[in-house]
């Protein structure tokens, strides 16, 4: 068995030893700023503080000094975790997180929550049944937070978030739940996400002034509102190719861009619209322009109006892609149109989770030869590109378009285009 008097001295040798590394040269200030950037946020806990913290004595003074380490408040953890966070963090910002959680535990951390609000940056909310949760919660004013992120799984419950003045919201994130869509808070955002609303999604001016009063947009996820769009939708995105009236359809398409004039989003990074009506899918790429725009995820765009104008809009990231597949129907009109690896925003909450760049549009209702030989022009050349059907029984159907691509590749590639 090895003397203590040994252990003592190993240790403090290990200790000056540590205290000679670069890192350990950097004000403390720098090296917790460091250490911040090392914690996975979205599932943060005391676990994660401790590891980081058996690296030396060092590391673990700095830990249990710097309050940014201690900012989670979750009702999933035990409250000894809640107790340690307000010991290590009296009056710094608190990121509060709710869950599914017994009945017993929402009594016992709501009291907490709530006593938190007015130092609350971030609030996580995942409703099931607990309807006296979301009152309770909403009851009182959050004027520094930034961040809203609410999953409503429950049924019937109808949320809709009351906030009080305070600071800009940065990132929203809303599933099955609305919000007041005039509130002043929404302004400057970085991230919107507005998935299944209930009670109520925005009309298309409501729509409009989010999106022009937060030029810095980085995110904006908008998914599954059903099948039908409000009015105010329909009325300015009639498609002129479709009307019997020429002249009158040019004159509606010139009085919509004067009462939505389009929206400059040069931040803009992944634009996601998954099961929505025809008409919101048309409204919001005829009024966008995101030229840095690196995701792009489309179903339901409908018309070959829409369809030019996703195009036109997808179109530095099919230029670029090195993977190009056209899935073709043409007997149904239908194109879907992906580069590969397929593009997205993971299934978590967005505040946390990475883009996946690219682009993927499924468009109906399109000529799909008048499209595809756009694509094969805008291709580049060292591309794969790559043409399949829907249903591989008819593949006889689209012999003559594939024979066309080929031609405009061809074509490019002797006038020396890349």
């Amino acid at each position: 068995m090895i003397p203590k008097s040994i252990l003592r001295e190993a240790a403090h040798q290990n200790r000056l030893r540590n205290a000679q590394a670069p890192i350990h040269r950097l004000p403390p200030e720098l090296l917790a700023e460091i250490m911040v950037y090392t914690i996975d946020w979205m599932y943060w806990g005391t676990w994660q503080l401790r590891i980081l913290a058996t690296v030396s004595s060092y590391w673990r003074d700095i830990i249990l000094s710097s309050p940014r380490c201690w900012s989670v408040l979750d009702g999933l953890h035990e409250p000894e975790e809640w107790k340690a966070v307000i010991a290590h963090n009296p009056a710094g910002v608190i990121d509060l997180r709710f869950a599914a959680f017994s009945h017993e535990r929402v009594e016992e951390f709501v009291p907490l929550a709530v006593a938190e609000a007015p130092r609350t940056g971030t609030l996580t909310l995942w409703v099931d049944d607990e309807n006296e949760l979301v009152d309770r919660i909403f009851g009182v004013p959050f004027p520094t937070l930034r961040d809203l992120l609410v999953h409503n799984s429950a049924t019937d419950q109808k949320i809709v978030p009351s906030l009080g003045e305070g600071v800009h919201l940065r990132h929203v994130e809303l599933y099955r739940t609305s919000m007041r869509w005039d509130e002043p808070r929404l302004t400057n955002l970085t991230t919107l996400c507005l998935a299944a609303l209930i009670g109520g999604a925005p009309t298309a001016s409501q729509l409009y002034t989010l999106l022009s009063c937060s030029p810095n947009l980085e995110r904006l996820r908008i998914t599954d509102w059903g099948d039908f769009a409000d009015a105010s939708y329909l009325a300015c995105t009639d498609d002129s190719e479709s009307s019997s009236d020429t002249e009158s359809a040019q004159q509606q398409q010139q009085s919509s861009h004067a009462k939505f004039p389009p929206i400059q989003l040069n931040q803009l990074s992944a634009l996601i619209t998954t099961y929505l009506p025809p008409e919101v899918v048309a409204f919001l790429f005829s009024i966008i322009h995101a030229p840095s725009c690196q995701t792009v995820l489309v179903t339901h765009g409908v018309g070959d109006k829409t369809a030019n104008a996703i195009l036109d809009f997808g179109l530095p990231i099919i230029e670029a892609a090195s993977c190009i597949v056209l899935t073709i129907d043409p007997n149904s009109s239908y194109i879907r149109i992906s580069t590969e690896p397929m593009p997205g925003i993971p299934a978590t909450w967005v505040l946390w989770s990475k883009d996946i760049p690219g682009f993927d549009a499924q468009l109906m209702n399109v000529d799909v030869k008048a499209l595809s030989m756009r694509i094969a022009e805008a291709a580049n050349l060292n591309s794969h590109f790559i043409v399949m059907p829907l249903v591989p029984s008819e593949e006889h159907v689209f012999e003559e378009l594939l024979s066309g691509l080929e031609v405009v590749r061809c074509a490019k590639q002797g006038s020396g285009c890349c």
